[in-house]
């Protein structure tokens, strides 16, 4: 006789219709009804946005009687890649410089933003929260998963979407009923992408292939040499496998770009295959990179039923990797959504958290967010516990 197994508490998923969003946006951050003018609770003076990730954290305070943003970055503060100590430590220490920089305590505080990588599930923003006891102070606190603050500077606020590609890549749609919906964003064992780790990897992929006599050359093989100080392609998974991170990896991405704008490198022997070939492996990678990108914004787009006109905001530096990435990706995006308007960000994501600690105040109506722009940083220096 066969034990009875318990019933599942797990819903059931079985068909792409029944999946739920991965990320959703707190009512109070959710796109304004046109014509609506929610009043400030109280009194605001400053306001916080932190945008947190893998390599850097950018805190921004906004002094709302001048106008007056002032950042402040720090070390990276993705938790489930820095750890939660090593991110509230350079959440820490971003915002105490931003403070200082604008003058004002954490007590001065009206409302927080914090955007960090990987904060998607409550218990991660509970332990980074936990580990922030200066700013427990503030009434109005929230942490979110960081491609919020890249939707909120991209669109400012506004229905639409913001596609990520810098070193990993995300998608975040959110519509003007408050659906939202995430594609990507699974790292880069799991995702990534269209993104520059992404575009690095399939580039010491295409040098690899050629080594193995499988793939023609290109001049991307002189451009790994030289990059990474090797003397035979061979040696690229010694360098892979102990030295490169995922940010090493990366920053082979230029070069692929640039071997897709230019063909082969200065010295590079023509007889060897270079020229048009060795720019179609290049611009091959770029456009499959773009292509991929599209079809996370075109999931986006259907799963929030993002209709008629709204902005799709490009953000991150594999945007500025030339044509034969932004013609593919923009080209797919249109052929599956007409009405998609393709805009570049007029603010940065920490501001963009900025602008949604307004909406958590509602003081969002006081600033004219298009042209607010921060004054340049102030020097690392120790920041006084405030």
């Amino acid at each position: 006789m066969h034990s009875q197994q318990p019933a599942s508490t797990t819903p059931e998923i079985t068909t792409p219709e029944s999946l739920t969003p991965l990320i959703r946006l707190p009512a109070a951050l959710r796109p304004p009804a046109r014509g609506a003018d929610r009043q400030p609770a109280g009194p605001v003076s400053f306001l916080l946005g932190v945008d947190g990730g893998g390599t850097k954290t950018t805190a921004a305070v906004l002094d709302l009687r001048r106008a007056a943003l002032s950042t402040f970055t720090a070390g990276p503060s993705n938790p489930d890649v820095n750890g939660l100590d090593v991110a509230a430590e350079s959440i820490t220490e971003a915002v105490r410089g931003a403070l200082d920089a604008a003058g004002a305590s954490a007590g001065d505080l009206g409302g927080a933003v914090l955007a960090i990588a990987s904060a998607d599930s409550e218990e991660n923003q509970a332990a980074l929260r936990d580990r922030l006891p200066h700013l427990a102070r503030v009434e109005h606190v929230l942490v979110l998963n960081d491609v919020v603050a890249a939707w909120a500077a991209g669109t400012l606020g506004r229905p639409g979407v913001a596609v990520i590609s810098g070193t990993g890549s995300n998608t975040l749609g959110v519509a003007a009923d408050g659906r939202t919906w995430r594609c990507g964003g699974w790292g880069h064992l799991l995702g990534d992408e269209g993104s520059g780790h992404w575009i690095g990897l399939e580039g010491i992929r295409a040098a690899v292939a050629f080594r193995d006599g499988r793939a023609p050359w290109s001049a991307i093989v002189p451009r790994l040499l030289t990059f990474y100080g090797l003397s035979q392609v061979e040696d690229v998974d010694d360098l892979v496998y102990t030295t490169l991170d995922k940010s090493g990896i990366a920053a082979f991405a230029a070069e692929v770009a640039a071997a897709a704008a230019g063909g082969g490198q200065d010295g590079a022997d023509a007889g060897d295959g270079g020229g048009d070939r060795s720019d179609e492996v290049a611009r091959g990678i770029l456009a499959e990179a773009g292509r991929l990108l599209a079809e996370q914004t075109l999931t986006a787009i259907t799963r929030t039923g993002l209709t008629g006109d709204f902005p799709v905001a490009m953000v991150g530096g594999a945007f500025r990797s030339g044509p034969a990435f932004l013609d593919a990706f923009t080209a797919h995006v249109t052929a599956g959504s007409p009405g998609a308007r393709f805009v570049w960000p007029t603010i940065s994501p920490a501001t963009g958290a900025v602008l949604l600690a307004a909406r958590l105040t509602a003081t969002e109506q006081l600033v004219d967010w298009s042209t607010l722009a921060a004054a340049p940083e102030p020097a690392p220096a120790a920041h006084s516990v405030r």
